[in-house]
């Protein structure tokens, strides 16, 4: 199997959606109210947090094809 390259944006994308789903899900079987007023909030945050870490590193990423 070859190997890829990491996709920083993806991968922080899914951890966020899986936090969020945990959250509710721990929510449900403890009987504890989930605010979504905090929960999702906080998910955008962190999907814009990984898009914006996705784009910084592909500014600083250098093609070794390029000409200098």
């Amino acid at each position: 199997m070859r190997k890829h390259e990491l996709d920083l944006t993806s991968l922080v994308a899914g951890l966020v959606f899986v936090a969020i789903a945990v959250a509710y899900l721990v929510g449900t079987l403890t009987k504890v109210r989930i605010d979504a007023g905090w929960i999702l909030p906080l998910g955008l945050v962190g999907l814009g947090a990984a898009g914006l870490a996705g784009s910084v590193r592909s500014s600083l990423r250098t093609d070794p094809d390029e000409p200098t």
